[in-house]
């Protein structure tokens, strides 16, 4: 059950474009801590589990926040604010 959390910048025309190597990538597992902080110049995040799981995003996210459903093997790309964190949860 691993969530691999990868952090995407804006580029001109707001076209997500994953950069190599990625600004920063985390792995995360489901039911476990939040992710790090995202870095300063992350707009983007792209989710992508091997698990259907349900994401959270703030300041401090416990899980128990407003989530939002992320298909297995479907990865799914959120605009996010610098700073913030990510926990993921069973779907």
């Amino acid at each position: 059950m691993a969530v691999i959390v990868t952090e995407l910048a804006q580029v001109r025309d707001r076209a997500n474009v994953p950069p190599v190597p990625p600004r920063e990538q985390q792995s995360l597992t489901i039911g476990g801590a939040a992710s790090a902080a995202f870095g300063g110049g992350t707009s983007y995040v792209e989710i992508d589990s091997d698990t259907a799981c349900r994401v959270e995003f703030g300041a401090a996210p416990d899980g128990n926040g407003d989530t939002f459903y992320v298909p297995a093997l479907t990865p799914r790309q959120f605009n996010v604010i610098p700073g913030h964190k990510v926990i993921a949860v069973a779907a």
